[in-house]
């Protein structure tokens, strides 16, 4: 009986080991931090990994969202790495204020939070990888979840083994291979309560969508593993392609749109391939093809932090910052600003506010100095997205204007606050959900626009 145990753990093991060494997701007996939550995954990837030899940092994030059983897996975290001598490392993180200033869901603000601070420790370890313990079940999620929103060939392949920092050594094991792997160990873990409730998307793909597609089709895990490598194998082809066909486009002069135009069928998804790692989506790689062949030279088509002008069927791409000279940093710290229009900031009490409806004055939680002390005062741009107070998701700002009827001069007019890609404020019109003041408030950051525009 004992002997069947260990071939059934080394089995384990060495399958993993063959995945790591396939896909080359860490160098021999390198140093890794292990994320590591306590649950039965990030267990067994900790035992795992230790037992191959590499030297581990376990990191615990703890969100305080759970009351008591929070603190229990935070305690059983700490033992699970003193039992396989493993240094621990954790943090605690204030959910429901990140939620607050961002104006993201819970879920969207762990993920936010947790990978910030594996970043972070990172860096402060020489780079090394940071290894999470998604499996091949989690996997089989994210291709329902990305097909279900609207996915192409690269959202479709599901999670890469390696990503950046991010490493994914159980993408070829299953749930049910950790959970038998962990009984063989004798590791204990414990159970996320909040994984059993069907109010995310993927918990109910994961207890209740796919449970039932594997019972109508037995043999669905081994056809949807199959799929996944598949695609996988189809989008590095796919992006080889894209790459030497790409070339016959970039000259020194920009991206040949024109002649991309004139021999390729859907030259707005090469078009999007060649500009996405600059910040471009799909639509405005279609808008860039659409003035090209209106010859409409001059134009300008905007992402978070570079800028693409359309010149004669060419697109160059530069900075943001070099292209528009009209951006300017406004301190919080300040009381007036004086730039193409001034500014009058004071920090007041929640009581001393007066409800402004005609978009002239903009209310900020103090917290936001925490952050973001100083912002940036700039024009609007085509395809700037916009998080209105009291509105769910996001606007184009285009639409806002188009809402109120303004004209091509107005538009011209109108300037944002904003911090990093986040607008807080379209100013004189309407001010973002971000860094609301709320019950909790202590004290108030007050801008007004205190006097017009200077052209």
């Amino acid at each position: 009986m004992n002997f069947t145990i260990f071939v059934t753990m080394n089995q384990f093991i060495e399958k993993v080991k063959g995945y790591i060494s396939e896909n080359g997701i860490f160098s021999d007996g390198q140093q890794v931090i292990v994320g590591l939550s306590g649950g039965a995954d990030s267990v067994a990837l900790l035992v795992t990994l230790h037992n191959l030899g590499y030297r581990c940092i376990a990191a615990h994030c703890n969100f305080h969202l759970r009351g008591e059983e929070s603190q229990r897996d935070f305690r059983h975290a700490r033992s699970i790495a003193e039992k396989y001598s493993t240094e621990f490392v954790h943090k605690d993180f204030n959910v429901p204020e990140y939620k607050e200033r961002h104006g993201v869901s819970t879920e969207m603000a762990c993920r936010d939070l947790r990978y910030d601070w594996f970043r972070e420790l990172s860096a402060d370890n020489r780079h090394i990888p940071v290894a999470v313990a998604h499996h091949l079940d989690d996997n089989i999620e994210t291709l329902f979840l990305n097909l279900l929103r609207g996915t192409g060939i690269n959202g479709a392949h599901g999670m890469s083994p390696r990503n950046g920092i991010i490493a994914r050594p159980f993408l070829s094991v299953t749930r049910n291979e950790i959970l038998e792997f962990l009984a063989e160990e004798g590791a204990d873990y414990i159970t996320d309560s909040s994984n059993l409730i069907n109010d995310v998307k993927r918990n109910k793909l994961r207890n209740i969508v796919l449970p039932a597609v594997k019972e109508q089709f037995p043999e669905a895990e081994k056809g949807l593993t199959a799929t996944l490598n598949n695609l996988r194998s189809n989008d590095s082809l796919y992006q080889e392609m894209v790459r030497i066909v790409s070339s016959r486009y970039i000259t020194d002069e920009g991206i040949d749109v024109a002649e991309m135009i004139d021999s390729i069928d859907n030259s707005a998804l090469l078009l999007y391939e060649i500009i996405k790692d600059k910040g471009f989506n799909f639509t405005q790689a279609a808008d860039i093809i659409e003035a090209t062949r209106h010859e409409a030279s001059g134009k300008q088509f905007y992402a978070a932090e570079n800028v693409a002008v359309l010149d004669r069927g060419r697109i160059k791409i530069t900075s943001a910052d070099s292209q528009d000279n009209d951006i300017y940093h406004v301190s919080l710290q300040s009381t007036g600003i004086d730039y193409p229009i001034t500014l009058h900031i004071t920090r007041i009490t929640p009581e001393e506010m007066v409800i402004d409806r005609s978009g002239k004055t903009l209310y900020l939680d103090d917290r936001i100095l925490n952050d973001f002390p100083t912002l940036t005062l700039r024009r609007w741009r085509d395809g700037d997205r916009f998080c209105p107070y009291g509105m769910k998701g996001s606007k184009l700002v285009s639409d806002i204007f188009s809402d109120l009827k303004l004209s091509i001069l107005d538009k011209q007019k109108v300037w944002l606050l904003c911090d990093n890609d986040k607008i807080l404020w379209i100013i004189g019109i309407r001010g973002s959900k971000f860094y609301p003041v709320t019950d909790t408030t202590q004290e108030v950051i007050r801008i007004e626009l205190s006097s017009t525009q200077i052209e």
